[in-house]
């Protein structure tokens, strides 16, 4: 995925043609969910801040090392410092595609540094209440690392006092597949912080359970329009058909364009990102009930002002009349 790397609370999604085959978290997360601007350039706000790749590099020992003999604002750099070389290190290239070999070289990584994720977990739980951005980052690396013995501590961070903190526990706990957090995962649906919500339902997406998607369903109905298109986006990869409304406003580009002028400048999808959605939408309309696609599909080809979106409106209906 092109932006493998991510600053914070969560991976830049891509989309691609809806498959028939369950999907995991990490393929829904390519493929199917809406994260805002925030979630897209953490990792490239990291490279830019800090130049540390400019210095002598450095082993994980000598992160781990560092990182536990600080504390306070110098313990904070450490733990980006880090995440920053779990990103960058080659063993995490193309993390988030699901593939034998991928998974290979992440058990590979673990084999080879054992302690790591112990020392982590140590870390990340003596600086409750204390260090939360420090906590932020280790969420982090602990989703990447994806060693299930974080679980427990990744689930007490969803009562963390920070919101920021809980958002990456919960992708962190989407990440390690942990359907068991699913009941207090719902719970933060139910929350006013839209972040935490809109990560909480972007979790549920890839959960399997009757009371994952009755809230997705829920959320469709949630205030903000990420939240929405999210739900909508989960519900859509299990084919559930209630969720064809949602996908279908976002066919309507002048729809779109008018809710994201509305949103904070901070949470606000990067204009590829909405694109990215769009054909998305389509792909999914046309899945869920072709017949009520067809003549959006078709008024598409002809008056959609973007091309690519366009274009993806042609080939499914292309694809429907050959059926």
């Amino acid at each position: 995925m092109s932006d493998a790397k991510q600053s914070g609370e969560a991976p830049s999604p891509g989309v691609a043609e809806p498959s028939a085959e369950k999907s995991t978290f990490a393929t829904l997360a390519v493929q199917l969910f809406v994260i805002p601007l925030a979630v897209v350039l953490f990792c490239v706000a990291l490279a830019g801040l800090f130049m540390w790749l400019t210095a002598e590099r450095k082993g994980l020992d000598d992160y781990l090392g560092a990182l536990r003999a600080s504390s306070g604002e110098q313990r904070t750099r450490q733990a980006q410092y880090l995440l920053n070389y779990i990103q960058d290190s080659k063993r995490w290239q193309g993390i988030f595609d699901v593939t034998a070999q991928i998974s290979a070289d992440r058990e590979q990584f673990l084999a080879k540094n054992p302690h790591a994720v112990t020392d982590i977990v140590q870390v990340f739980e003596e600086s409750k209440g204390q260090d939360p951005k420090t906590r932020r980052y280790l969420a982090l690396v602990l989703g990447l690392l994806g060693d299930r013995q974080a679980i427990a501590s990744l689930r007490e961070g969803l009562d963390d006092g920070d919101a920021e903190t809980v958002k990456n526990c919960l992708w962190a706990l989407g990440r390690l597949d942990d359907e068991a957090s699913a009941r207090r995962i719902i719970e933060l649906t139910h929350g006013d912080e839209q972040s935490v919500r809109l990560m909480a339902v972007y979790v549920l997406g890839s959960m399997d359970s009757p009371a994952a998607r009755g809230v997705l369903e829920a959320s469709l109905n949630d205030p903000d329009e990420l939240v929405k298109w999210n739900a909508a986006f989960g519900l859509a990869s299990k084919g559930n058909a209630v969720a064809w409304d949602v996908l279908a406003r976002l066919l309507d580009k002048e729809y779109v364009d008018r809710v994201t002028q509305l949103m904070p400048k901070e949470g606000r999808p990067l204009a590829e990102n909405i694109q990215r959605y769009r054909v998305a939408a389509v792909m999914w309309v046309a899945k869920l009930d072709p017949s009520k696609a067809t003549p959006l599909l078709v008024r598409m080809s002809t008056g959609e002002a973007d091309l690519r979106v366009r274009n993806a409106a042609i080939q499914q209906l292309n694809s429907l009349r050959h059926k």
